[in-house]
């Protein structure tokens, strides 16, 4: 599955099910406006389907959950994310999540799945400050939830919205170069290699991607079936 920005520290994304290391891309602008208050952020936060899942606003009850993600050291390992030391980071994680939306620096969305009663992962598209058609994609799922195509699902749609209705241009990604099941996954959403790379933070080779949207909303429209 992928990786994803859980921002537990800066820069740093919470444990993920094979991870992507995502940076904030080139992009910003089409985000949402600021919101005052989380009631506020339920209303303008948008909200997406798939068959198998629900895509919503992160909340207090997703806590226990991200916990549970970011303290699994394979995820840890795979997404080059430090491992929380008590729960407490969670409402740090929520708040900051809450804060990059209300700025229009990121949308970040719990996903839900039926008959789960926590969320099993999340899912980012990340803004940057110079570009305002880009973004950077990245997801996690818990362990549990591996192996089920969730994450390939949960991307498409994202994508799905990052170009039909952000109207981006280019979502970029990350990857760690041994994580294989999220390399699998980018390039069946149609990501293109565009080069390799090694993180400062911790030495790791990673390989970087993009979609541009005139492919990525053609082979969204062609392969939009669950579990692929």
């Amino acid at each position: 599955m992928l990786v994803a920005a859980e921002w537990l520290v800066p820069d740093a994304s919470g444990a993920v099910i094979s991870s992507w290391r995502t940076r904030p891309a080139r992009a910003v602008a089409l985000a949402p406006p600021r919101v005052e208050n989380a009631l506020m952020e339920a209303v303008r936060f948008p909200k997406l389907m798939t068959p198998r899942l629900v895509l919503r606003a992160p909340s207090e009850r997703d806590i226990p959950a991200w916990f549970a993600r970011a303290t699994d050291v394979e995820s840890a390992s795979l997404a080059g994310d430090h491992i929380p030391s008590d729960i407490g980071a969670g409402e740090r994680w929520l708040a900051r999540s809450r804060q990059r939306f209300a700025d229009g620096r990121a949308i970040q969305w719990s996903i839900d799945q039926a008959g789960v009663s926590d969320a099993i992962g999340t899912i980012t598209l990340s803004f940057g400050t110079t570009d305002a058609k880009a973004a950077a994609l990245g997801f996690v799922l818990a362990r549990a939830h591996w192996g089920h195509g969730m994450g390939s699902e949960a991307a498409r749609e994202v994508l799905r919205y990052a170009f039909e209705t952000l109207a981006l241009e280019q979502v970029t990604a990350e990857a760690a170069a041994r994580n294989f099941a999220s390399l699998r996954i980018l390039a069946k959403l149609g990501f293109k290699h565009i080069e390799s790379f090694i993180d400062v933070s911790d030495g790791e080779r990673c390989e970087r991607f993009a979609l541009d949207a005139d492919i990525g909303s053609s082979l969204l429209t062609s392969n939009a079936t669950p579990g692929c």
